[in-house]
């Protein structure tokens, strides 16, 4: 029977323990949700819209390089078009325009003109005239177009070249062609100085998808062909989920962005490198969540810990009242709560009863 009842007292004592512990839990738990979605859930939200608004920043930044680039160099062209020695259609009097028009600027390694039928007229390297003919961007300008443009291989160099045309007109009537070639090295160095992080880069694309200059690398003596680019098959979509792709097995992040002259600029960026700081920063709000949760734990064990040893002990005392035993000793009566209260009433409970089992053996 005393098995029984020592059974009996300590399943009360567990389950007000636990009960205590449990419910302290739970209050605990709302501020901790609290925090993690503010240290997790929204910083993780916050920093990806950080990462795309930085991308589209680059690429924005980039893009403008690029056509106030090509912006300055057809100013070139539109300052020499209309000179007179120019409208005069005479390669005497062209080509020292056109060779200044060279020297001046050292991106430009070729100024020349081109009459109406294809045939060069006036060069600034001297070299003897060539049919143009079949040029797209002499075509261009034949039929009705305010400038011509076309990406190519240098013969010279064997790397991308840039040709700008633009016509030359009398009245209404057009004269002929005037046009630049450039390099692109300066503007390829520019995109591939153009940084984020270790593995960010830029990409600069024809109006065809044809590779002009790479930031990861040196381009190769063709005009590769990248359509097949991740980005730009959801070029027209980018949002905070949607700037995520797949290239070659690994995950990127990337924007694009149209040239005034059609070509694309892609910023890309791996997305370890991309999302390092905020994973980084989510790890140690895991481990401070955890720790503040274990901490409260501790605490709740502790503090339940200490509200139901007492109770627990009170209702063995009262037990031992109820069987008869007065002299139980009583140590939670020093207590200044409410269990305190409690122990001093048991208390005067048994010195009462006491005072009654004396009177009755008196009589």
């Amino acid at each position: 029977m005393a098995e029984g009842m020592a059974t009996d007292r300590d399943g009360a004592g567990f389950k007000i323990l636990y009960q205590i512990l449990a419910t302290m839990c739970v209050i605990a738990l709302i501020p901790i949700g609290g925090l993690w979605y503010i240290s997790i859930h929204k910083s993780k939200y916050d920093w990806t819209t950080n990462i795309l608004q930085n991308l589209m920043n680059t690429t924005t930044s980039l893009t403008r390089s690029v056509d106030d680039w090509t912006a300055m160099n057809l100013r070139v062209l539109e300052q020499n078009a209309d000179t007179p020695d120019m409208l005069s259609m005479e390669s005497g009097r062209q080509d020292p325009v056109l060779k200044t028009m060279a020297d001046t600027y050292e991106w430009v390694y070729l100024a020349f003109t081109i009459l109406p039928n294809g045939q060069n007229l006036g060069r600034s390297d001297g070299k003897p005239q060539i049919f143009y003919g079949d040029r797209q961007y002499f075509k261009q300008v034949l039929s009705g177009k305010p400038l011509g443009q076309q990406v190519l291989l240098g013969k010279t160099s064997g790397k991308p070249a840039f040709i700008l045309a633009k016509p030359v007109t009398g009245g209404s009537r057009i004269l002929g062609v005037i046009a630049i070639a450039m390099s692109l090295e300066d503007l390829s160095n520019t995109i591939t100085k153009s940084r984020i992080g270790e593995t960010g880069f830029a990409i600069l694309l024809d109006e065809n998808n044809r590779l002009i200059a790479h930031g990861n690398g040196d381009i190769s003596s063709e005009l590769q062909d990248l359509s097949s680019h991740p980005i730009l098959r959801q070029r027209h979509i980018f949002d905070r989920n949607s700037f995520v792709f797949e290239e070659d097995g690994k995950k990127i992040v990337g924007y694009s962005k149209k040239t005034q002259q059609g070509w694309t600029l892609i910023i890309q960026q791996d997305y370890q490198e991309a999302y390092a700081a905020a994973n980084e920063a989510q790890r140690n709000a895991i481990i401070l969540l955890l720790v503040t949760f274990l901490t409260v734990v501790i605490v709740a064990y502790l503090l339940a810990q200490r509200l139901s040893t007492p109770i627990r002990n009170l209702t063995v005392i009262a037990d031992e009242i109820s069987r008869g035993n007065l002299k139980a000793e009583i140590r939670e009566t020093e207590r200044s709560d409410e269990i305190g209260a409690l122990a001093r009433a048991i208390e005067r409970m048994g010195v009462s009863l006491q005072m009654a089992f004396d009177r009755l053996r008196k009589r």
